[in-house]
């Protein structure tokens, strides 16, 4: 990694740059924005295979992500007992 400070990205141009600064203040919708698994995650090591593909395919059908699914589970199944 070099630790240098840049002006300028190679390959972007000052209009596109100008660009893409005027859209990052604008501001994002992110609740459009679409979820992406974290390779990182080790889900499967801890819930069964099945199981993990039933909350994989609830947050795509909700447009959520999957740990959004379990922790909305899991405070309903806490908020029952």
């Amino acid at each position: 990694m070099n630790p240098d400070v840049t002006t300028g990205v190679e390959g972007i141009g000052e209009a596109e740059l100008a660009g893409l600064i005027e859209e990052a203040a604008a501001g994002y919708d992110l609740a459009s924005a679409r979820v992406e698994p974290n390779p990182h995650h080790v889900a499967g090591r801890v819930v069964p295979p099945d199981l993990l593909a039933e909350i994989d395919a609830r947050a795509r059908r909700d447009g959520r992500s999957p740990d959004d699914v379990v922790r909305d589970a899991l405070t309903q199944f806490l908020h029952s007992a």
